[in-house]
């Protein structure tokens, strides 16, 4: 039995399979997801049902599945309680918010809305925490969900140079930041869904895998940026 972790999916499920495969998985190992299951396609739907579905398989919640939670008013209530929240940062968050939206009646048909309003903002085990996007220094593990689902910066610095615990910490979330691994943080997010990597790794081994995207997903124009810096290994 093995410890597994794979990074944000965003609906990548042919690169999913093709990475389990890669990793030759069975039955009994463990596996985890940093979520972002969903959204900027193209088959959430069938990455919801693999997660969901696959035994001895757990998740955190990401920020587009946080997103389908709240109405836009409630959203806007959380904004004004998130600190140092600017207005690029906003508009990002509520692009992300509609892109969730849209895809709320599907996932409700298919019976996988309440799983995923279901799951937790961390798992803790005794060798690793599990989180979506970060831990706040003066939280930690009690950084409100959505804190936990949407930053990345402490300070105007990734939060992962103020965080002093020993417990490994994965996560991913920032995939313009990319594959980081640090003495206690693993960032998972390899950017597959910008033309990247999806990527997986194991806790007793300390191996990693990754396959290649397969395309390059429906990205709007102002993610072509990050297109560019995710090939550009910058």
């Amino acid at each position: 039995m093995r410890t597994l972790f794979i990074g944000d999916v965003h609906g990548c499920y042919d690169e999913l399979i093709e990475l389990t495969k890669k990793i030759d998985l069975q039955y009994d190992d463990h596996l985890y997801f940093v979520w972002d299951l969903i959204n900027k396609w193209p088959k959430s739907l069938e990455v919801v049902d693999f997660v969901k579905n696959r035994p001895n398989t757990w998740s955190v919640i990401g920020n587009h599945e946080y997103f389908l939670m709240h109405s836009d008013e409630k959203i806007q209530k959380i904004f004004a309680k998130i600190p140092d929240m600017s207005p690029q940062r906003i508009e990002w968050i509520t692009k992300g918010r509609e892109a969730s939206r849209s895809m709320r009646e599907s996932l409700e048909k298919a019976g996988n809305l309440e799983w995923i309003l279901s799951l937790p903002a961390f798992i803790e085990k005794e060798d690793f925490i599990l989180v979506h996007g970060w831990l706040h220094p003066d939280f930690w593990v009690h950084t409100p969900v959505e804190i936990a689902t949407m930053l990345r910066e402490y300070n105007e610095k990734p939060w992962y140079e103020s965080y002093t615990w020993n417990k490994l910490v994965i996560y991913g979330h920032w995939a313009v930041d990319g594959l980081r691994i640090r003495k206690n943080t693993i960032w998972l997010d390899s950017g597959c869904v910008f033309w990247g990597h999806l990527t997986a790794y194991c806790l007793e081994t300390r191996e990693l895998w990754q396959v290649h995207a397969h395309d390059i997903y429906k990205i709007a124009a102002d993610h072509k940026w990050k297109i560019e810096k995710i090939q550009s290994g910058n």
